[in-house]
């Protein structure tokens, strides 16, 4: 939400269109609050906040949200099989650790990523990692 954004003869229809089909809106205030149908929901706050910060604010809200958070599961758990690196194999076991929803499906694919993947396999911790969050949802991975 930035100076203008009122006045635009299309972002209330395509905030309305959106939102008619039932998909999650977020909106970020910058210069002006959020008004009408979209005023009942909190805004994030761009003000002095690099695109990184608010990239990850949005991410958290999306791993978490009730419509979403399955479809972001997925895509976490194909980062984690796809890691590249050690680190890259790191952080994406952290956000697997933060996981809010769990499916059968992902234990096999960590599991079978722990072992099949060079940058998970060594990198220090992480399949011992994976072991026990497969294990803490209580699905045995193949």
């Amino acid at each position: 939400m930035h100076d203008g954004f009122k006045e635009s003869n299309w972002t209330d229809q395509e905030v309305g269109f959106a939102m008619g089909r039932g998909l999650p809106v977020f909106s970020i205030r910058f210069d002006q609050d959020p008004y009408g149908f979209i005023g009942r929901f909190q805004a994030f706050n761009g003000n002095g906040k690099t695109s990184e910060n608010i990239v990850k604010e949005i991410f958290d809200v999306l791993r978490q949200h009730k419509q979403t958070q399955r479809r972001m599961a997925e895509v976490l758990v194909a980062r984690f099989e796809s890691s590249d690196s050690f680190q890259n194999a790191k952080d994406n076991m952290r956000l697997l650790e933060e996981l809010d929803t769990w499916s059968p499906i992902y234990s096999k694919k960590i599991t079978k990523a722990a072992e099949n993947n060079r940058q998970i396999e060594g990198s220090w911790g992480v399949p011992e990692r994976a072991k026990k969050l497969v294990e803490s949802w209580g699905i045995r991975g193949v």
